[in-house]
Parts: structure tokens; sequence; C-alpha cells
């Protein structure tokens, strides 16, 4: 399969690349790069034609040359980010030459010109002011310029952070995988409805995003950057995926020899403490180093070769040396609850009186009941050190982090311009656990992309760019406490055959329903590797005819992700409090009654899941997307942005035909990738197990007729965008559109090795409310995993699925209110259909009895079909302030009011007709920021001792202070119940609406949500609940609260920064500064434990923001 795949990407490959060495002409980079648009006049206001317009860049002394049509319209295209000057001959005219003129990345700057009748000789300076209005498109962002991204204070300086200046925009924590070495640490920026998973990253042009889950390796340092855009609803037909970019561009070498090195230290000295950490433990660890340089010019070779005008090169390195204290708090069992005494009521399910669980004799488990397993696994789980009930400390994670940015400019002629840019990122980590016992785990990564343009102008009017780029990157992460067969030391059973070939054993998965989990192994399923490559080419177009520019592209894609990972094969040990609660096949549990932590020395878990570990799986794709673009100049008030995409995106194939469907009304309902009757039993380790015990129940997709990746293709891709931008008057523009954007498939869903025979896995639940025959030390009753009794747990995909949409709209108006000042305010919106989510498809209706039992499919445990049946809705009010530097400060200001909800099924609501609409998850309806630098008024040019002398400036004059600051609503989070109440299998179900609250309730970090509101979902057998009569007594059902209708605690971050340059010889500079982070110290906490009959429920244990931290640095700039 992948080398058929290959082969044919081979040949479209070679196609395109020999297509585009024929082609005339190709599309600027308007996602990378900007242009000169504008209207050439004579005195009396009437069109120019023919008029020769050159735009020279400062920095390179590289001039771009573009001529004026019959309307006397130019378009100069592509043009780099950076400082221009424009220049206009016309004969019978003076010569016009603007003042500088700075270009942002991917900005349309329109300059209009006024001639005067003179000698071409003489030179007239056009007045020309910075452009504050977007009067020629209807796309949506924010650029964020290079002095903001050096001169801002960032903590850790990671320039997607300063995204949370934009409208729309926000910082959230990231989501999937987030390690410090991996793609996904940065995939939390939400912008304007968009998933963090599907926001991209965009560098010089080419996409640099990460296909998994989000994020991006490439994290480019700020020192290497010219400027970068956060941009949304990008209504131009060129844009893909989800919508939301980051869109950022690499400096390039000049005519001068320029570089910079700098060192930013930070030690705990400086630091405040952490809020939660206990009065008797001292500060967290804290060393941090960030250091680097940059050298950029043009190439000379000296006797041979002088690229001043022409050729150019720019390499920068970055790294980072970090130990931290890594804060831990977590509810853990007492002294007294470790030697069986627990507060709590306990009950003994062994000890019956007329089918119902007898008290233990002062809520105590005898010595001889407690599991001798439990007593062994005890030893690895920390004890309480806080007056809080909570085990705290904070364990030393290392990182080490180094970059690499080199890129080549040349200029080959005046029409052709060639660039190439390579970045290298090497990442090391080393982590702490809650638990000490369990050491450090080991974590590496590393990652790379190679990327080259070619573009080309032909006349005045006809652009081509070629554009390619190879994106490799390898993760590699270990278990804790990896090589040990923990369960054979424990006497725990079911495990002894699934220890990995290649790593061993390794320390498994315990889950309390109420305390804090110990997990080494199966919360990250490591051992783990991954391997991802993409290449990329794209051929685009420019035409420019009249008022319209036309542009065509085409891009052709390869994307191959391969890993493998270690399942649960130390096992997951699940315990939820009914095995020591009193409840009953006909009677719910009295409040107060059952502790998860009792079931643990019982040995009883509610549940275990145990699996093969796994060899290499995932899958590849080859994409073609095509688009067709025309931004018309209707009038001289009115520009239109019309345009139609088509992505053809099959689904992914699965490697080594990994990957599947379950139909249940089929003889053999295992469906596989396969090319004849037998699938592939090389894949996996536990592929010829599995067949040979259930090989009755499985068929490849070639039998059965369906394509290799199982799921039909969307060919329906089709993507229109339609912007518009009216200028009511000089200084108030008009902007609005529409566009569909689609969202590629993620490797973690549908080829993340979800299917009998690949992938062998098994969760058996103890049955609840009756007495426990699956125990701690025998929890599988002697049967091996891949026997006929076992049940495995299926992830098939959809046969029919539609390719996740974003639809976006929005209307928005921006005024200029002085040169310097502009406002703008707007509404924006996104909704997204058929975006990746999975439905539970095997859960027993609730009831009494065994829960595998009861299940639609007796042979099956948990089934869960990879969908494409989530909803998102978001609308917002979007308003933001700019004042360019002037009179000493520049300030921006932006404010969002937005609802996010979300349409997706919730088992823990109702099982497999558990469906809500909801709010998501992401919503933050209230979001302001707050950004600016203001000059202090002291020393020469300043306000105040303008006329000190040098020793005195030296130290009092010239500095300058700078401050981020963002104040948003917390996010939403859900309460649930700690135990199985409607014996299904579903974890995190709800509870009811008491109807009542707590008399005095006052919200305290020990009880952030009243309780009393909510009452476990069994526990009421007549009267009102929630608002509604119920009669009888349910013993077994689910809550109805709803998803996220409680709140987390008010983020706030207010960081500032202190710098002065001080003037060296030759023109050089050093600069000092220093920089505070969240400099009140006040704290922003986390969401509280949700579980509402647990002890810990309502207690909050974290923060959302870290203490003060203060950061030094010195820059020298040469």
């Amino acid at each position: 399969m992948q080398a058929r795949c290959e082969t044919k990407f081979q040949r479209v490959l070679i196609g395109s690349l020999a297509l585009a060495a024929i082609h005339v002409g190709g599309l600027h980079a308007q996602v990378e790069q900007g242009r000169f648009v504008g209207r050439i006049s004579d005195p009396q206001g009437a069109s120019v034609p023919g008029v020769t317009v050159q735009v020279r860049n400062l920095d390179t002394n590289i001039t771009q040359t573009g001529v004026t049509n019959g309307s006397g319209e130019y378009v100069i295209t592509p043009v780099p980010a950076g400082n221009y000057v424009l220049t206009v001959n016309a004969p019978g005219f003076t010569t016009a030459n603007t003042k500088t003129i700075e270009v942002q990345v991917g900005q349309i700057v329109r300059q209009d010109v006024g001639l005067t009748i003179g000698s071409a000789t003489e030179v007239v300076e056009v007045n020309t002011t910075a452009p504050l209005l977007s009067t020629d498109s209807a796309t949506s962002g924010q650029v964020i310029t290079n002095q903001q991204l050096t001169e801002l204070p960032l903590n850790g300086r990671g320039f997607y952070q300063l995204a949370s200046l934009t409208p729309g925009a926000a910082l959230l924590p990231p989501t999937g995988n987030s390690l410090a070495i991996r793609p996904e640490v940065v995939n939390g920026n939400v912008i304007s409805g968009i998933r963090g998973s599907a926001t991209s990253f965009l560098l010089d042009g080419v996409d640099v995003s990460e296909q998994h889950q989000g994020g991006t390796f490439i994290q480019t340092s700020i020192d290497a950057l010219q400027e970068f855009s956060v941009q949304q609803s990008p209504y131009s037909a060129e844009f893909n995926r989800g919508g939301a970019f980051f869109n950022a561009t690499t400096k390039s070498g000049t005519n001068r020899l320029h570089g910079t090195l700098f060192e930013f230290i930070r030690n705990d000295a400086f630091d405040a403490k952490r809020y939660f950490l206990p009065s008797t433990q001292q500060k967290q660890k804290l060393r941090r180093n960030q250091f680097g340089g940059n050298l950029g010019g043009p190439i000379r070779i000296p006797g041979l070769y002088n690229g001043s005008n022409r050729s150019f090169f720019f390499f920068n390195y970055e790294g980072l040396r970090l130990t931290s204290g890594q804060p831990f708090t977590g509810t853990v069992a007492s002294d007294a609850q470790r030697a069986g005494v627990f507060s709590r009521n306990i009950y003994d399910r062994t000890n019956l009186i007329n089918g119902v669980p007898q008290q233990f004799p002062n809520n105590t488990i005898p010595g001889n009941r407690i599991s001798a397993a439990a007593l062994k696994i005890q030893q690895y789980i920390p004890r309480q050190n806080t007056g809080a009930g909570t085990f705290s400390y904070a364990g030393n994670q290392t990182i080490g982090f180094d970059q690499f940015i080199t890129r080549l400019d040349h200029q080959i002629s005046p029409g052709n311009r060639l660039s190439a840019r390579w970045v290298y990122v090497k990442q090391r980590e080393v982590d702490p656990n809650f638990a000490p016992a369990l050491g450090t785990a080991n974590l590496t990564s590393w990652g790379q992309d190679i990327a080259a343009s070619l573009t080309s102008n032909f006349g005045g009017n006809m652009v081509n760019e070629l554009r390619a780029h190879f994106l490799p990157s390898h993760v590699r992460l270990t278990a804790f406490l990896q090589g040990t067969d923990f369960n054979g030391q424990f006497g725990v059973g079911g495990f002894g055959d699934l220890l990995r070939p290649d790593a061993g054993g390794a320390f498994p998965d315990y889950v309390w329903s109420g305390y804090n989990s110990v997990q080494g192994q199966g919360f990250d399923q490591r051992p783990k590797s991954q391997d991802r490559k993409a290449f990329e080419i794209a051929d685009n177009f420019t035409l420019l005819h009249g008022r319209n520019s036309f542009k065509f592209g085409a891009l052709i894609r390869y994307y191959q992700w391969l890993g493998y990972d270690s399942r649960n094969y130390a096992g997951q040990f699940n315990f939820n409090g009914n095995a020591s609660n009193n409840a009953t096949s006909t009677s719910s549990a009295s409040a107060n009654s059952g502790d998860a932590y009792a079931d643990f020395l019982l040995g009883y878990p509610s549940a275990v899941t145990r699996s093969y570990a796994a060899d290499n799986f995932g899958g590849q794709g080859l994409y073609r997307q095509f688009f067709f673009q025309d931004d018309f100049r209707a009038s001289d008030r009115l520009t239109l942005n019309l345009g139609l995409r088509y992505e053809y995106s099959p689904w992914l194939d699965g490697y080594k035909g990994q990957v599947g469907t379950f139909d249940p009304t089929r003889a053999k309902p295992i469906i596989v990738s396969g090319s004849g009757p037998v699938p592939d039993l090389t894949a996996q380790f536990a592929a010829p197990r599995a067949y040979q015990v259930f090989g009755q129940y499985i068929t490849t997709s070639s039998e059965a007729g369906l394509p290799s990746t199982i799921t039909h293709t969307d060919r329906k891709q089709f993507a229109p965008r339609v912007g518009l931008a009216f200028s009511i008057d000089k200084k108030t523009v008009l902007r609005s559109g529409f566009g569909i954007f689609y969202e590629p498939e993620g490797t973690s869903g549908r080829v993340n090795l979800n299917m009998l025979p690949y992938l062998l896995t098994e969760t058996q639940n103890q049955t609840q409310n009756v007495t426990p025959t699956r125990t701690l030390s025998n929890y599988f009753l002697g049967n091996p995993l891949g026997s006929i009794t076992a049940n495995p747990s299926l992830n098939p995909a959809r046969i029919y699925a539609s390719m996740g949409a974003n639809y976006h709209y929005s209307l928005n108006i921006q005024r200029q209110l002085s040169d310097k000042d502009v406002f703008e305010i707007g509404y924006v919106a996104n909704r997204g259909i058929h975006l990746s989510a999975s439905n539970s498809f095997n859960d027993p209706t609730p009831g009494p009895g065994s829960i595998q039992a009861r299940r639609p499919y007796t042979q099956w445990s948990g089934i869960s079909f990879q969908t494409q049946d989530m909803n998102n809705n978001y609308n917002s009010l979007q308003a933001k302030y700019d004042h360019r530097f002037s009179h000493g400060f520049s300030m921006l200001v932006a404010y969002t009011f937005s609802k996010w909800m979300q349409y997706a099924q919730t088992p823990a609501l109702g099982g497999i007709q558990g469906y809500e609409y909801a709010l998501a998850a992401t919503d933050t309806p209230h979001n302001v920021a707050i950004s600016g630098t203001v000059q202090v008024p002291v020393g020469r040019g300043r306000k105040f001792l303008n006329h000190s002398n040098g020793f005195v400036n030296a130290f009092v004059g010239g500095w300058q202070l700078q401050t981020i600051n963002i104040l948003r609503s917390g996010t939403p989070y859900t309460p649930v119940v700690s135990g199985d109440i409607a014996n299904t299998g579903v974890g995190g179900q709800r509870p009811d609406l008491s109807g009542v609250s707590t008399p005095g309730y006052a919200k305290t970090l020990s009880s952030w949500f009243d309780k009393g509101r909510y009452i476990v979902a069994n526990r009421v057998a007549n009267g009102t609940v929630g608002g509604g009569t119920r009669s009888g007594n349910d013993v077994f059902r689910y809550g109805q609260v709803r998803a996220n209708t409680l709140r987390s605690d008010v983020y706030r971050q207010f960081d500032a920064s202190v710098f002065k340059n001080f003037a060296m010889p030759y023109e050089s500079t050093l600069s000092f500064r220093a920089e505070f982070f969240n400099l009140p110290n006040t704290p922003s906490f986390s969401a509280p434990n949700a579980t509402i009959d647990a002890a810990a429920g309502g207690t909050i244990t974290n923060t959302s923001n870290s203490s003060r931290n203060l950061q030094f640095a010195l820059k020298y700039n040469f």
C-alpha cells in the first residue's frame, strides 16, 4: 500500500515539476509577502496609462517594476516585508519619489500618486503616511511588527504568544499530547472559533503545521523573524486548511553585514513562590538560559564574487538550557486511609444480609482483608505532606533546545529571484512524576524544514512563483521505570505475555475517583515513537489585466505519519468506590458511602484495561488542490475578492493496511484494508494471535468491495471565497466576506491503530452493586488477552464521511481617527460542520447485571467509531484600537465578546443516545488584551534632562517601558460523579440538579462551586429534582446536568519590561532589559476537582498562570 502510494506520488510530482519548468508564470505568495497597488493620475485627476512604477528595497537595493494599465492602475507583486521607496517616471511629468513605506507580511499597500507636469529630471517628493486602513482586502487579522516581536515581554520568547493581542484569539492550554518537545505544545491558540489543532503555521509562504494533532515543530526564534501576522477569515482562495493562520517570514541578509548576540537568564532567586507550595517547602528550582545570535549580509568571496545588491545570507542560532521545579499538588490517601481507616462509611460486599452489604466496624478494613498486591503498589504512592490533605512537591524537569536557521536569497536577474531556507530543531526533556518513587522519563525530538522558492516576473503584468519544501520530524518517549515487570512483582496476573519485546515492562497506571492518579505508562502509551514527513510543491500564477488581478494556483502535498506506542500493555486499573458502598440492584448508595481508595485496598478495581504493545502504524496521503482568485477593483472605492478553491483530499491510507470499519450486518463484521482475503499479519505483534482467535470475524476491503482507505473520498470539497472592501469615505472602510475552509484529516483518528487484528485491547468492567468477582491480583480470571473469552475494543472508521469544514463570515468597519490612530469593530463568526469526533456504539442501556452481557454486541467491549459529526457555532463582537508609535508611546487594545457552542455525542449524558448542544470547552466570553510601549521622557531628545551630560544620560536617559496585559473569562468545566451510576462502563457521568443550594455557601479555594446544588443521579427515589418530577426508584440511570455549566477563575496575566540601548563603537548598540512576568504576582486559579461526591470535589490545587518571574537580558546589535 505504502509503495503504491509513494510511486503514484513520485509520478505526479515529476509531472508537476516538468509542468512548472515550462510554465510562464505563477502567483505571488500573498500568504507570505505583500504587494503595492495604486493609481497614477495627472493634475486633473485623469488616469495616466503606461507609466513605469518602481519600488526599491532600502536594505538590499533590489528594485521591482510595474506598469500602469489603461485605467492608471498598477500592481507590484510579490513584495517581501521590508522598507521601500516608490518611484514613478512618466514622459512630460516630474519624477515622483515617496518617503519610506513599510510593507508588512501579507499586506496590500495602496499608494496612489498624483503627478505634476514638468521635466523628468526634476524629482518631487510625495508625502506618504503609513497605511492604517485595509482598503483592498476583506481579510481580518493583526500584524505583529519586528519592533513588537523584539521589545514586548514574551514569557519563553515564543512568537505565537503574541497572537493573544489579536481580537478573537485566546492562548489556552494545549490539547492532546502537549509535551514541551512536541509540536502540540503550541496548539492551544484558538482563533475565532477555530480549534487550536486546526490553526495553521506558515513560514516564508510554506505550511509548517503538524497534521497529527496540530501545532508545529518550527517555532522560529523571534530574532530570526522579520514579522508575522495573525490572520482569521482570509477570503483569498490561495489559503487552505481551517482558516486561521500564523503567517511569519524570516529575516534575510542585506547589503550591510549585521548581527546580534543575546542571552536571557532567569533564576528562582528573583521569583515568587508558587501559590500552592506549602510554606514548609522551598521555592521550585529555576535555572533558565536562553542564548544565541545571528549574522546576515551580502555573500562575498574575496577576489571571486561580490554579492552586494544581489546575493544575501542570514544565519540564526538559539539555544535553551532549562532546569525547573515541576510543581505537583494532588489529593492522596491519608496515613489512616492507607492503613484501612476511613471517615466515610465503608461497606463489605462479601458480608450481605438480605442482599445488603454490611458496614465495616468503625469503617476500618481489617488487615487480613487488605490486598497483598495493593500493599506492594502502595509503596509507590506518595503520602500527604500538607494540612490540606494533599501531596505537594516540585520535581526537577530539564529541557534542552537548539535551533539553527539558514537563509539564502539571490537575485538571478531583474525578473528572477531565488530563495532557500533551512530550519533544524533538536530538543531534549527529562520529566519527573507526580509520584517521586517513579523517577524520571527521558524524551527526545527533532524537526526540520527545508524550503526553496523561485519567483519570476514576465513583463509588467505576469508573475510566477514555484515553491517546494520538505518537513520531516521525529519523537521518542520512554515510560517511567521502563524495563521492569511490575505486575509480576506485585502478583498481578494477566500481563505476563504482554511485555514489550524491545523494552520489557513499565509501571502501570492507577486511577482513583476523587484522588490523584499515579501513572507510569498507559497515560501516554509509552514507550512510543513517531516519524512524520510532509512534502509540498506549489506553483502559482498572477496575471494583471485592467482592474483585475487574476491568480491561479496548484498544490501537491504528500504526508506520512508513522509511529509505534505501547497502549496499556502494563495495564490501567480504575477504582470508583462502588465496591465499598452500599448500593444494591434495587437501592442506590446512601450519601457518604464508599471510597475509591477503600476499593483499592480491598483489591476490587471497577475496570481494568490491557493491550498488546504496538509496532509501527499510521498512514499516508497524497493531496491535490487548485484555486482561482480574482481581486477586482470595481471602482476607486470598492474592491471585490472573488475566489474558488477545490481540494482533493482523500482519507489517509493505513500503513500496512491498518485501518478498518465495523459492520454488524455482515457475517464478518470487521473489515480492514487489504488486497487479498487475509490482512497483513506482519504489521503488528498482536496480529497473528488476534487473527487466530478472531479471524472468523475479519475480512478485507477488497473482499468487501470497499476502497483501501475504507472511507470513501469526499469529492465535494469546493471552497468559495467572497470578500469586499468598500471605502465609505477617505477615513472609513467597510469590509465583509464569506469563505469555506476544510480541515485536513489528522492522524490521531482513523489510522491510529484502531482495529483487530492489529489492535488487541480489552477493558473489562466490574459488575456494579454486587459482590465483586474480579480481584486486583486475578482480574481477568486467568484468561490471557487473545483468548476466546476476551472482549476486544474496536475503534472503526465510517465508510462514508465528509471532510470537516469551517464556514467563516464577517462584517466590520475600520475608522482612521488620525495619522496614527485607527479603530475597528465588527462581527466575526464561524460555523464548523463535520468536524472530527468519536461515537460510542456498544454501550448497554442502564440497568443491573454484567455490563458485557448487556452490550448490543456482546463479543466486543467498547466500540467507538471515528466520525465527522461534531458541529460548533461561534459568534463574536470584536473591537480593536491601534495607536502607532508617536509622542513617545504606542498602544494596541483588543476586545472580544463571544459565545462558542458545540454539538456532539456525549455518552456520559445518555450512552449511545446521548447528544448535547452545549458550551465548548474553549468558550471565553470576554477577552481583553492591552499592550504598548512608552518612552520614559528623560534624557537627550526627551522632555526632561534633554541637555544632560553623557554620564547622566547613560544612566537615566533613553529608558523604555513595555507591557502586555491579558484579562479574559475562565474556561467552562463539567460537574461529574465518581461512580458508574448507570452501570454501563461509561466514565465521567453527570449528576442531577438537586433543586436546592447549601445555606450560607461561600466560594473558597476548597469549595469553588456549591456541591449541594448537585446530587448523584440514583440517590433520589421520588420527588422533584432539577424542577422535574420523577417517580419510582431509578437506581441505574444517567444524570442530566449539561456540559460546561460551571466556569473556572478569570485569567489574569500582567507582564512588563524595561530596557535601554547603550551606544557602542562602530554604530553598534548594547541593550539591557529586565522583564517581569505576572508582575503583581496575581494568581489565576485552574478549574477545581469537579467530582461532586468526592471529598476533594470543588477543591482547587493549581493555578493557570505562573507566579511572578523575572528575566534579565543583554543583547548586542552590530
